[in-house]
C-alpha cells in the first residue's frame, strides 16, 4: 500500500504543480489585471457623465443669467439720458455699471465653466480610449490563457484519472486522511525518515516511536501529524 500511497502523492503533486501554474499564470494576471481596467474605465465614464449632466446645467443658468443682464443693459440704450437730471443720471450711471459688473463676473463664471467642459470631454475620451485598449489587450490575453490551460487540462484530466485508478488501491481511511491533511494545505502528506528525523519538519524520532515505526513502517509525526514513512526499497548506490 506504501508505494500505491507514495505514487498518489506524486501524482497528486504534479495535479498541484499544473494548479498552481494555471493560477499564476502571466496570462492569467493580465487577464484580471485587464478586467478591473475595464471596470474602472466604466465606473469613471459613469462619474464623468454625471459630472457633465451638472455642468450643463451650471452652464445652462449661468446662460439666463447672462441673457437676462444683457437684456437689461439693451432696454438702458433705449432711455433718453437727456431728459434726465443730473442725480437719476448719476443713478443710472451706478445701475449701469452695477450691471456691467455682474456681466463681467458671469462671464469669467460662464469662461471657466466652459474649460471644466473642455477637461471633462478630454477626460472622457481619454478614459474611453483607456477602456477600449483594456477590452483590446483583454481579448489577446484571455485567447492566449485558453492556449495554455487548454493544454493544462488536458494533463490534469490524465493525473485525476491516474489518481482515480490509484485511489482504488489505497485503504479508504488512509485516504481519507490524506484529503483532509491536503484540505489543510500540508504538503506532502507522507514524508520519508531521514536521518532518523521526520522529512517533513525534522523534528527527531523518540527511539520508542522510531521502533515503532520500523515495524509498522509507517508512522504519524507528533510534531507536524504528517505520516513518516521507511521504505522497503533497498538503497542504490
Amino acid at each position: 500500500m506504501l508505494e500505491n500511497i507514495l505514487e498518489y502523492q506524486k501524482k497528486d503533486a504534479m495535479l498541484v504543480k499544473i494548479e498552481r501554474e494555471l493560477e499564476n499564470s502571466e496570462s492569467k494576471r493580465v487577464v484580471n489585471e485587464m478586467v478591473e481596467q475595464v471596470k474602472q474605465a466604466q465606473n469613471k465614464l459613469v462619474a464623468l457623465e454625471r459630472s457633465a449632466s451638472q455642468i450643463i446645467a451650471e452652464y445652462e443658468k449661468l446662460k439666463q443669467r447672462f441673457e437676462h443682464e444683457s437684456k437689461k443693459l439693451e432696454d438702458v440704450k433705449k432711455v433718453d439720458f437727456s431728459k434726465k437730471s443730473e442725480n437719476e443720471l448719476r443713478e443710472s450711471t451706478t445701475v449701469i455699471n452695477r450691471q456691467i459688473a455682474s456681466m463681467l463676473t458671469l462671464n469669467k463664471e460662464i469662461t471657466k465653466l466652459s474649460n471644466r467642459i473642455v477637461s471633462a470631454l478630454n477626460d472622457f475620451e481619454k478614459t474611453k480610449q483607456a477602456g477600449v485598449l483594456a477590452k483590446k489587450k483583454y481579448s489577446e490575453s484571455i485567447e492566449k490563457y485558453n492556449k495554455f490551460a487548454s493544454n493544462k487540462n488536458n494533463q490534469i484530466t490524465q493525473i485525476k484519472a491516474d489518481l482515480s485508478n490509484l485511489a482504488k488501491k489505497i485503504d479508504s481511511k488512509v485516504l481519507e486522511r490524506y484529503n483532509k491533511m491536503r484540505d489543510d494545505h500540508k504538503f506532502p502528506i507522507f514524508v520519508p525518515l531521514v536521518n532518523n528525523s521526520c522529512g517533513g519538519c525534522a523534528m527527531e524520532v523518540p527511539s520508542a516511536r522510531l521502533d515503532l515505526l520500523k515495524k509498522e513502517k509507517m508512522l504519524e509525526c507528533e510534531s507536524c501529524h504528517r505520516m513518516i514513512y521507511i521504505s522497503d526499497k533497498p538503497k542504490t548506490k
